[in-house]
């Protein structure tokens, strides 16, 4: 009854904050959220494709847990984050999807001055593309589809690289390499059970030895430049090792030692609940105790736009480490449902 009650209040989170979309000059069936200038001060409401698509491949991965009555929620607040998908389409015509609407292309939207230069436009990314196709009632030919057509769209640009998933999927962008973002993109393939290729086998090899190395935790920034954040690099690569854990299990004590350590050390409670979420994913009780409600008074950005990161030339794109240059983006409704999702996994390892 406990946890159909965390739905329940979570379910009411998401529709109230659904019905604010229409007020803040939002795309109506969005879900609010914030990109934040810390250094300025500056607060914008993001129409991104992000939060929601995020939010609504939770909604997908939980609804078998839900009541009847909670389950025609979840497909009422679906059906409007659906909704806005055909708005982020790929002003091409491929099978991608963009961060910001496609039609208008304005970049920073809601912004006072930077939307006013086309330098910022973006192209699209794995990112977005895979957080959609994950919110879609996405068929496993369709999924297949588009895994053959982002690995022949790195074969046409990228030729001299390494076949690995990299964030951007423009023609001109510089080659950036982003742990998270590529999980994202090999989960979904994970979940539809399609056959390893040069691209995801490369891609595996690369996140086997970021949690070797531990890199995640020493150069956060080089591993994850849009979630540069070992908590939040934490979280996505529990996420890969739980998608297939009897092809992934050597890997798992060893990062599940380097968590509980991390865990042990956070003084911030909402990524201290981050790492204990990645724990539970992964089958193991964390030793620290999260209170709920503290939880509502801390937080922190699930990402990062880093300006300078996928720029010309080199040495300017290095300067993207420096948070003068990082623009952070949150999502209060994204926040409610990391707080269920431990809950709920902190039930389901009770039980």
């Amino acid at each position: 009854m406990e946890a159909e009650k965390h739905i329940d209040n979570w379910l009411n989170v998401l529709a109230k904050e659904q019905q604010q979309a229409r007020y803040l000059g939002l795309p109506i069936g969005s879900i609010p959220s914030l990109r934040i200038y810390p250094l300025l001060k500056i607060e914008r409401h993001d129409p991104n494709v992000f939060f929601p698509a995020l939010i609504g491949s939770k909604l997908k991965e939980w609804k078998h847990m839900m009541t009847p009555r909670q389950a025609e929620q979840t497909d009422q607040i679906l059906e409007g984050i659906v909704g806005t998908f055909p708005i982020y389409k790929s002003r091409r015509g491929r099978m991608h999807y963009n961060f910001w609407p496609t039609d208008p292309d304005i970049p920073f939207p809601n912004g006072r001055l930077l939307h006013r230069f086309d330098f910022f436009r973006l192209p699209d990314d794995i990112d977005d593309t895979a957080l959609v196709y994950s919110a879609l009632s996405s068929d496993k030919p369709t999924v297949l589809s588009l895994q053959q057509d982002i690995d022949e769209h790195f074969l046409r640009h990228y030729p001299k690289q390494p076949r690995m998933y990299a964030a951007w999927l423009g023609d001109k962008m510089p080659w950036v390499l982003d742990a998270c973002a590529m999980i994202n993109l090999l989960s979904l393939f994970q979940h539809h059970k399609l056959l390893p290729t040069a691209f995801t086998g490369t891609s595996e090899a690369y996140l086997k030895d970021i949690i070797l190395t531990k890199s995640y935790i020493k150069t956060p920034y080089e591993v994850a430049p849009y979630y540069p954040d070992s908590a939040v690099i934490a979280y996505h690569l529990a996420k890969w090792l739980s998608g297939d854990r009897e092809k992934l299990e050597p890997l798992i004590a060893g990062f599940v030692c380097d968590i509980e350590a991390l865990l042990a050390t956070e003084r911030n409670d909402f990524k201290a609940m981050i790492y204990a979420i990645s724990l539970l994913k992964l089958g193991v009780k964390p030793l620290r105790e999260i209170e709920l409600y503290r939880l509502e008074r801390v937080s922190c950005p699930w990402f990062y736009g880093s300006m300078l990161s996928a720029v010309k030339p080199s040495w300017l794109q290095k300067m993207g480490r420096f948070r003068l240059f990082h623009i952070a983006h949150s999502c209060p409704a994204w926040n409610h449902t990391l707080w269920v999702e431990y809950t709920l996994l902190k039930k389901m390892m009770e039980k």
